[in-house]
């Protein structure tokens, strides 16, 4: 192997690198944004829960519909 090439092969795979640590990077973000998501999407489940079993227990209260 020449030095050129070497040094070509060498470059092409300290590019292969940079882009893998890259790709871990963004995959890391993508991750943690999912699981924000999740959790905020689990916080409007239970606030549904909650505003569901206030209006049911207002609607027992003011009793049956006429």
């Amino acid at each position: 192997m020449s030095r050129e090439s070497a040094e070509t092969f060498l470059a092409r795979h300290q590019g292969v690198e940079d882009e893998r640590e890259a790709l871990a990077v963004r995959l890391a973000q993508v991750e943690r944004a999912y699981r924000e998501l999740a959790e905020r999407l689990s916080g409007y489940e239970r606030e549904r829960a909650e505003i569901k079993a206030r209006l049911e227990g207002i609607l027992a209260r003011l009793g049956p519909a006429r």
